[in-house]
């Protein structure tokens, strides 16, 4: 089987990953945690969107997963019910995987537990997330049946020499104690042989469907920047950068309607052309204008329609 990229995968318990140090070590891919379960119930993994954009800010293409507890399909709904909100707005190039490995499914039956993935995944399908599933090789064996879920791409884990699981499978975590530039500690690492970005395209899954956020014309507003580190872009996506914002302010002409890739977007102008960033609390915010600030810009304005009409005299 042709490998196509090699990558990662992480969560919380990678801290702060220095992508940029990631990508330059070779790695393509990185699969991001958005969440599991605890006495407390169903939570987002706090370096979950962090990591998204990250890792899409350092040219790597990204996935996501959830580790399952879910043992009746109320129980998936509602792992579900948080994580499809943590995916709201995202674009993902690779699928979003259920983990399913606890030990606390093993009691059910395999035909109970192969039934439970495969509502998850079709959930998943049906709101336009292009899933899949992961597990580890002996538990597939004794707790899962495979054929039933071959509509699905599987991850698959073993750490072993050699891949020992004989069904089909896309990816392939071969090592849970692997090193890379970046990262402190220990990172899985991952062989994905499969380019899944053509059918998620294809199909509109993973955010591919909608063309960014859905905007809203406005006035009497202005960006705020305060932060060196306040990247621009051409359009709503981190892929897209055009440079760092000096620091000053900035009229605002559009505002996101809600949240897109997890913050709220605005358009500037700027030199002249109009340029989108997000709103990141450590470096920008969005704030109205004030009169003497309206009356600043319009006198600017007023002065190059001027100095545009003394040109062509």
């Amino acid at each position: 089987m042709a490998l196509f990229q090699t990558g990662i995968d992480v969560s919380r318990y990678q801290g702060n990953v220095n992508w940029s140090a990631v990508a330059a070590a070779g790695k393509q891919f990185a699969i991001v945690r958005i969440g599991s379960s605890n006495n407390n119930g169903v939570y987002v993994d706090p370096y979950f969107l962090q990591n998204v954009n990250g890792a899409h800010a350092a040219g790597l293409r990204v996935g996501a997963y959830y580790y399952t507890y879910a043992r009746t399909q109320s129980a998936v709904a509602s792992e579900l019910n948080v994580f499809l909100g943590a995916l709201e707005g995202l674009q993902l190039e690779y699928p979003v995987f259920v983990d399913v490995e606890a030990s606390s499914l093993t009691s059910l039956s395999r035909s109970q537990l192969t039934d439970l993935v495969k509502y998850a995944m079709d959930i998943l399908d049906q709101r336009k997330w292009y899933s899949g599933w992961y597990s580890y090789t002996n538990f597939i064996n004794s707790y899962l049946n495979a054929g039933a879920l071959s509509n699905y791409p599987l991850w698959v884990a073993d750490y072993r020499s050699s891949l020992g699981y004989t069904g089909s499978y896309t990816m392939w975590q071969y090592s849970g104690s692997g090193t890379v530039n970046g990262i402190s500690g220990a990172v899985d690492l991952d062989y994905s042989y499969t380019d899944f970005l053509p059918a998620i395209k294809a199909g509109g899954f993973n955010g591919y469907g909608s063309s960014g956020p859905d905007m809203m014309p406005v006035s009497g507003y202005q960006l705020v920047v305060f932060g060196s580190n306040t990247e621009y872009f051409y359009t709503a996506n981190f892929n897209d950068v055009v440079g760092y914002l000096p620091i000053g302010t900035y009229p605002v002409t559009q505002l996101s309607r809600e949240k897109y890739n997890g913050y709220d977007w605005v358009v500037f102008t700027y030199n002249g052309g109009e340029y989108w960033t997000a709103i990141i609390g450590d470096r920008n915010r969005l704030e109205q204008a004030s009169t003497d600030d309206c009356a600043q810009q319009l006198a600017a304005a007023n002065a190059k329609i001027a100095a545009a009409r003394a040109a062509l005299a």
